[in-house]
């Protein structure tokens, strides 16, 4: 619904205001923690204009922790080993965006290229933020079926916990955005529009590789539909069931465009490993001579290795794969590495998460068992069966069946961080590349007795005063999320969850203290 959908961006962009004033106030205020860790390299010669240092004081809240790798590949490219953990769209995006609001006032010389780029940063984090916003959106209609829920997931994410790194230089915007586009568009089907998404979104971050299981999910689901749609008009009629039809349905509509999108999801990451092959392993780049003498200056003395120095081990790997030996190198991945006592307080923060995840998962696979042993392949019409009813979702507080692939895609998110990463990063890995979060707070925050708002593509008044009423669809930042009584106290900690993390991460992570 058009009022729906503008009412979600225009929410989403004060989201994005509030974030921003509020890490601008908090960085001023309090004194900054030294982290000791990676640091953009600046020419030491560098003379900032008075602009130059206003957007700084204004911005340089939003720079912290990773953010300083991305600025740092946008601004000088992959020079050091270490920055190879980060996929490339997102610093080639700033890059290039930064290279023309330079341009763009290059006569007057008001601001520098660093600012530039800070700038762009911000500018494309905050916009990629509520163009994913939208897409979650589209994407809740289409999977969940219903106006109310799709609407208060979409308000979910624009509040989500992890709020902070989808303003600050960060991939998670473009990778959220690349993301639900691809699955929404994936939930119809195949297209030239899904290679390209879901090509984009593996170039934009590591995980996005596993959105190939959406892909191969697709595929079966209709190679078992034109399957078991031949074997029964066999049955019924067999001068009607043709083979070839059949065989052609499934290699038009499953094999061969599933085969493009595999490659498009896979070629990206395959693509990136070569090129740090190629500029690390010595087959181009045989010494840092085209590096900036104080970049090289930078690496010595952290003890970093730079483009052009001797190849670290991962070069003779076959095939020679980087991305796992940085995170295992540099970062300290790797399976149960992160299972240390004096980690136990980032466990803690990932229990939110992971708990609504798992805890779901259960309930799921308990309320539709009968579903998920068929993987939700078949529909039980196809089998001559009668369909059993749908559970009612409020009811018992548990995604409609048809999210099953989602689910699984979640929870191997969930155990994934939980077993192999830095734990406290859950938060926004998943929210960042799922939507069952938002999903599940939708659900957890609506009272049993709220009946469902079936899908309408109109703007029905009747259909609008069922979802939000008439002066929140009037107001800017007014909405039912702080509105509506909350009758559980699960739906009370999910609020609490969300606007806590929300606004004590914002906190934390302006002055470089550690967060998710």
């Amino acid at each position: 619904m058009d009022e729906l959908r503008k009412k979600v961006r225009v929410f989403a962009l004060y989201t994005r205001l509030f974030i921003l004033i509020l890490q601008f106030v908090c960085n001023w205020v309090i004194p900054d923690h030294q982290a000791g860790v990676f640091q953009w390299t600046v020419d030491p010669k560098w003379e900032p204009t008075v602009l130059d240092r206003v957007f700084g004081y204004l911005l340089d809240g939003l720079i912290r922790w990773d953010a300083h790798h991305f600025l740092h590949i946008a601004h000088h490219g992959y020079t050091f080993e270490t920055n190879l953990a980060f996929f490339p769209l997102y610093p080639l995006l700033v890059r290039t965006l930064a290279s023309l609001l330079f341009w763009m006032q290059s006569d007057y010389m008001l601001i520098s290229d660093v600012t530039t780029i800070k700038i762009s940063a911000v500018i494309l984090s905050n916009g990629f933020f509520i163009l994913a916003t939208e897409a979650i959106y589209d994407l809740s209609r289409k999977v969940l079926k219903d106006e109310y829920l799709a609407y208060k997931s979409a308000l979910f994410f624009a509040i989500n916990p992890a709020s902070i790194f989808f303003s600050a230089p960060y991939s998670e915007s473009l990778n959220a955005l690349l993301t639900f586009f691809t699955m929404t568009k994936l939930a119809k089907a195949f297209s030239s529009k899904t290679c390209i998404s879901i090509a984009l979104a593996s170039a934009t971050r590591a995980n996005s590789v596993l959105n190939a299981g959406f892909v191969v999910y697709n595929s079966l689901k209709i190679v078992a539909t034109e399957t078991i749609i031949f074997v029964r008009t066999k049955k019924l009629a067999k001068e009607k069931a043709e083979m070839s039809t059949t065989i052609a349905n499934i290699l038009g509509d499953a094999l061969i465009p599933g085969l493009f999108n595999l490659v498009g999801c896979v070629g990206s990451f395959a693509v990136f490993q070569y090129f740090c092959f190629t500029n690390f392993c010595r087959v181009t780049k045989k010494n840092p001579v085209d590096v900036e003498d104080y970049i090289v200056e930078y690496g010595r003395s952290n003890l970093l290795k730079v483009v052009g120095d001797d190849p670290s081990p991962w070069c003779d790997y076959e095939p020679p794969m980087a991305y796992g030996y940085i995170q295992k190198v540099y970062w300290g991945n790797g399976f149960l590495q992160y299972w240390d006592a004096k980690q136990f307080p980032n466990f803690l923060l990932a229990v939110p998460a992971l708990s609504m995840v798992f805890y779901h998962t259960y309930n799921f696979v308990n309320s539709h068992w009968d579903y998920v042993k068929r993987l939700g392949l078949v529909d039980n019409n196809l089998l001559g069966m009668p369909r059993r009813p749908c559970l009612d979702v409020r009811q018992h507080k548990v995604l409609p069946r048809e999210c099953l692939v989602y689910v699984i895609h979640a929870t191997a998110l969930g155990v994934f961080a939980l077993f192999f990463m830095h734990v406290q990063v859950v938060t926004r890995f998943l929210m960042a590349g799922s939507p069952i979060l938002p999903w599940l707070a939708a659900i957890m925050t609506t009272r049993r007795g709220k009946e469902g708002v079936p899908l309408c593509e109109d703007n029905s008044h009747e259909v609008l005063m069922k979802i939000e009423c008439r002066s929140n669809l009037l107001s800017n930042t007014d909405t039912i999320l702080f509105q509506e009584k909350l009758d559980t106290d699960t739906a009370r900690w999910v609020m609490m969850f969300f606007l806590g993390y929300t606004l004590v991460g914002t906190i934390l992570f302006c002055n470089h203290l550690p967060w998710t």
